[in-house]
Formats: C-alpha cells, structure tokens, sequence
C-alpha cells in the first residue's frame, strides 16, 4: 500500500522508484541561485546509475553561476497525462561537480555509453554531474 503524505495528499514514491523513472525520463529543469536571483533552466540528462548527468555550454549562466562553485542546486523531473489526470514529479537535491572526461578513462567510458547528446544548438561541452540527497518524489494517482 502506498504511503500518502497527509498534509499534501499525494503518494510518496520510494527512493528504488524515483530512481527507476529518473531513468526512462530524458528531461527536467535545473533551479539554482545566481546574484541572489533564482534561475531555472531545462536540461536534457541521463542517469548512470548513482548520479545525474548534464552538458552545458562553457560560458553558460548555469557554468559561470555559483551552482557549478560548490552550492546547492536542484533538478526537478516529472511527467503528466493531462487525459488521466495522472502525474509524477521528482526532486533531486545536491552540489553538481565538473566531470572532464579526458582526465579519467572511467568516466570517459562511463559518459560514452549513457549517449547524452544535447537537444539544444550550441557546444555543450562543459559536464556536471549531481549525486542526489535527497532523491524524493511525488504522484498523483
């Protein structure tokens, strides 16, 4: 039986699901903070199994911001069905670190075979990666 959150009324969905469908999911919005303004983006990522992984340009807000120094940030994935009136969202917390694939064979290897391409027009070629805590989720059944 699902657990429901009693102030919010929606289902809680364990941590094993959040991270199956942060997995079959390509796209979510990154929230962070920039001069003291909130900034919130969409980004295409992939999951390699412990953390999320995204592309962004070299001269970006998001690579110039103090998101990529060391602060916090969030990504947020969700999807909706507008005909069942069905919804999962899913909120990753955590510190994104630079991830060069040059400097490690491992990770090289590791990003070649999560084909994270951009959608977007432009170089993307500055990596981060976030290793979520917490990693929770919401649905509305």
């Amino acid at each position: 039986m699902p657990y429901v959150d009693e102030h919010s009324g929606l289902e809680v969905i364990p941590l094993a699901e959040c991270v199956r469908l942060l997995d079959v999911q390509e796209v979510g919005r990154i929230a962070f903070i920039n001069n003291d303004t909130i900034q919130l983006y969409p980004v295409n990522y992939a999951w390699d199994g412990e953390g999320i992984i995204f592309r962004v340009q070299p001269d970006s807000v998001l690579a110039k911001s103090q998101a990529t120094g060391g602060s916090e940030i969030i990504i947020e994935v969700d999807r909706f069905d507008d005909r069942t009136k069905t919804a999962w969202s899913l909120i990753a917390r955590g510190t994104p670190h630079a991830v060069d694939p040059e400097k490690s064979p491992e990770m090289s290897a590791r990003l070649a075979r999560l084909s994270l391409y951009p959608w977007a027009d432009g170089e993307r070629s500055s990596w981060y990666r976030l290793i979520p805590a917490p990693l929770t989720g919401r649905r509305i059944a």
